[in-house]
């Protein structure tokens, strides 16, 4: 079982009053991504208010009946999906609006993830490096058949798109790249620490280009 913390600001959260009752009110939380996840279940922390289970998912919301209070003194809550695995990693990129270019990251992303499962902390660099670079084309330029990754990244930085941080994993992944060629053996490989930091940036993306 894994899990993913999923924030949602709280004035995405739209809310019905159930019946004539001013006290009882149905949560209806968005979350794009959300259809890609097999969900065993959820919980929900917001305010003081921790491990709130009771409720369902709808395609791209978590829906909350019965819910005695309202949000709005909460800047944003935060959704725990456990999940088994990805029912469709495309699923991830839902504001990529071509479908082509959404598949095909899909499959670099679902490449990379088997990878990491496996150890294979390269390929599963390099893999990242293609979703990495899908990721910034589409949000960058997608009306172009060619970016280069140096120049996404160094635009997604200045345009405040990324961070310092996220920045200088995306240029590890790049040079990673280059560990492939016979003559750069005596550069380090990509280690488990690597992977891990590298992981967390992807999926951290993953959310932050969703809302």
């Amino acid at each position: 079982m894994k899990s993913m913390v999923i924030e949602v600001d709280s004035q995405n959260i739209r809310t019905e009053q159930e019946g004539d009752d001013i006290h009882l009110w149905t949560w209806y939380i968005p979350i794009p991504i959300l259809p890609a996840f097999s969900v065993e279940y959820f919980t929900i922390q917001a305010g003081g208010v921790n491990a709130i289970t009771v409720g369902e998912i709808k395609g791209d919301k978590v829906i909350l009946p019965k819910m005695h209070l309202l949000y709005h003194d909460w800047e944003s809550i935060h959704v725990v999906l456990h999940y088994h695995g990805i029912r469709d990693y495309s699923l991830l990129f839902p504001w990529i609006g071509n479908q082509r270019l959404r598949k095909r990251i899909g499959e670099f992303y679902e490449e990379a993830d088997k990878n990491f499962e496996q150890g294979a902390w390269l390929s599963f660099a390099l893999m990242c490096g293609a979703v990495f670079e899908g990721m910034l084309h589409a949000r960058l330029d997608p009306n172009s058949t060619y970016s280069q990754f140096n120049n996404l990244i160094n635009t997604a930085f200045s345009s405040r798109l990324i961070d310092e941080r996220e920045k200088t994993i995306m240029q590890e992944v790049k040079e990673a790249r280059n560990l492939v060629h016979s003559g750069n053996f005596k550069h380090p490989n990509v280690t488990r620490k690597n992977a891990m930091d590298i992981m967390a940036t992807l999926n951290e993306l993953i959310k932050k280009f969703s809302i």
